[in-house]
């Protein structure tokens, strides 16, 4: 039987459906319709090898059960659009459901956010609070393997799948992270996954820290009410903005958290696609929500993207703040949301415009320079396998069991960390005491971190880490010195002289690209 006709058929309406309808964040709307110059008799020419192996298929492969024609077409969709970027994605209708769910703020996972970048798939930023963040996975990290699964060219609709499970299963994923050796594998249990977006804390001095993990749902309400209550506990000298792994999210969010800072009529962000709708400019509403005499610090790192970088980026170009860390992740495209009409809720996440700084630059596959370069601490291979097997941790509650008595300003003396050496020694093979010796500091600040967690809880083991972080520490010194870097920080701190820097050059050029054109224009 020749199934070719209807299978065209459905080929073609799968096409069309694709650019019926559009939805940013939450919301859906209608969009219009842009023609390419590839008529429709392109397409059925280009259509008829896919027509004909799809029945081919059908008909001939081996195991029947593998070739329900929803799952191939489903499949084919998945190739056709993992061709374009690595952000671009088809959704299923339970994957379209799944994101839906983690816009919302919980979800079911390890807790990790990744990407294909460099034809890897690589970790963006490990989700504070989650079993991939105790667990030591860090931004940069490359997943070689998940499970007994190789991870060359796989696509990361497959990744996701084979990531996400039941909670409380374990999967066991192989890493290769950037000065280390060999790769090393992470066995991690699956957990409900739950974001808060927001956590604000007073530090010395009446210094404002708000951090913001992912800009999801309600971020800008969030945040501000956060401010708000910061304020009545003392008037804010200044505000520590942590942006520190955060991968983004909502493009609106981000403009309302940049619309708190900047001042009337700036622009916060620029985004430019094929067609007029997907050309915009969103600028501040009102100005001085938050004073502009009070200075700002923001942190970044290699796991901030896209709408922390949204953030940043206006706030580093409008010189409002002060960007500390280092370089971010670069991912400068915005993605929209398009649901497929009469596809029992399947969905493409399309990649339909970049955005651009106030300045004028697209920092996709750049990222932006901070302003004071804080390298994160380097650690050790015997210190990755003492938190690959979760070790502080368990170690912490060891203790706490001990009967140690536990406060916000607990202390691990030596001695402790001399148990905590043996311990490790009895529980990891191959570990070389003298490298735990060398990241002693990293490792006592952790156990502080896991004793106060397992005695007074997490919240109050998140103010500890922010109270006891050397980032933060050089955040508040330039909140006091009223935003400014002093030379004794830029000394301690030198700025980068190497190729690393090759793509803050590329920056200016474009920058002074545009200025170029600006000038132009206004003749």
């Amino acid at each position: 039987m020749d199934r070719r006709p209807s299978l065209l058929m459905t080929a073609l309406m799968l096409i069309a459906l694709s650019a019926v309808s559009f939805a940013a964040g939450a919301a859906t709307q209608s969009a219009p319709v842009t023609h390419t110059q590839v008529t429709n008799e392109d397409v059925y020419k280009y259509l008829n090898p896919f027509v004909d192996a799809l029945a081919i298929i059908r008909e001939k492969y081996v195991d029947v059960d593998k070739t329900n024609p929803k799952d191939l077409i489903y499949g084919a969709l998945q190739g056709m659009v993992n061709t374009l970027d690595p952000f671009s994605q088809f959704m299923t209708p339970d994957e379209y459901k799944q994101m839906q769910t983690e816009t919302s703020g919980e979800f079911g996972g390890l807790g990790i956010e990744i990407a294909l970048k460099d034809d890897h798939l690589t970790v963006i930023s490990p989700i504070e609070g989650t079993p991939a963040d105790k667990a030591g996975i860090k931004a940069g990290d490359k997943i070689v393997k998940i499970g007994a699964e190789e991870t060359d060219a796989m696509g990361i609709n497959d990744a996701v799948k084979l990531l996400r499970g039941k909670v409380g299963t374990k999967i066991t994923i192989t890493i290769v992270r950037v000065g280390l050796a060999e790769p090393f594998d992470v066995t991690l249990i699956r957990d409900n996954i739950k974001i808060e977006s927001i956590h604000s804390y007073m530090l010395p001095d009446h210094i404002g820290y708000v951090r913001i993990s992912e800009f999801i749902e309600n971020t800008t309400d969030d945040m501000v009410k956060a401010i708000e209550d910061l304020q009545k506990q003392s008037p804010l000298k200044g505000l520590v903005i942590d942006l520190r792994n955060d991968p983004g999210g909502l493009l609106n969010e981000a403009v309302g958290v940049g619309d708190y800072f900047g001042e009337k009529g700036k622009m916060i962000v620029s985004t430019r696609g094929r067609s007029a709708y997907q050309t915009q400019e969103f600028h501040v509403d009102d100005a001085d929500k938050f004073s502009k005499n009070k200075p700002i610090v923001v942190m970044v790192n290699s796991g901030s993207a896209s709408a922390a970088e949204i953030v940043s980026g206006a706030l580093k170009d409008w010189k409002r703040g002060v960007l500390i860390g280092e370089k971010t992740f670069g991912k400068g495209s915005v993605q929209t949301i398009l649901p497929l009409e009469n596809s029992d809720g399947a969905a493409l996440r399309l990649t339909m415009a970049k955005y651009y700084t106030p300045s004028g630059v697209c920092i996709h596959g750049i990222g932006i320079e901070p302003d004071l370069n804080l390298k994160e601490a380097d650690i050790t291979e015997s210190t990755v396998k003492v938190y690959t097997k979760l070790l502080p941790v368990k170690f912490a509650e060891m203790l706490v069991k001990e009967g140690m008595e536990i406060t916000n300003e607990v202390q691990v003396t030596d001695v402790i960390m001399d148990r905590f050496y043996a311990y490790a020694m009895k529980n990891v093979k191959k570990l070389d005491k003298d490298e735990l010796v060398k990241d002693a500091n990293y490792l006592r600040n952790s156990i502080a971190v896991e004793l106060v967690s397992e005695k007074l809880g997490e919240k109050e083991a998140r103010e500890y880490a922010v109270l006891h972080d050397p980032q933060v520490s050089v955040a508040e010194q330039i909140i006091k010195n009223g935003g400014k870097i002093s030379s004794q920080l830029m000394a301690k701190y030198p700025k980068k002289k190497d190729t690393e820097i090759a793509g803050e050059k590329k920056l200016e050029q474009e920058r002074a690209k545009h200025k170029s054109s600006d000038s132009d224009d206004d003749k």
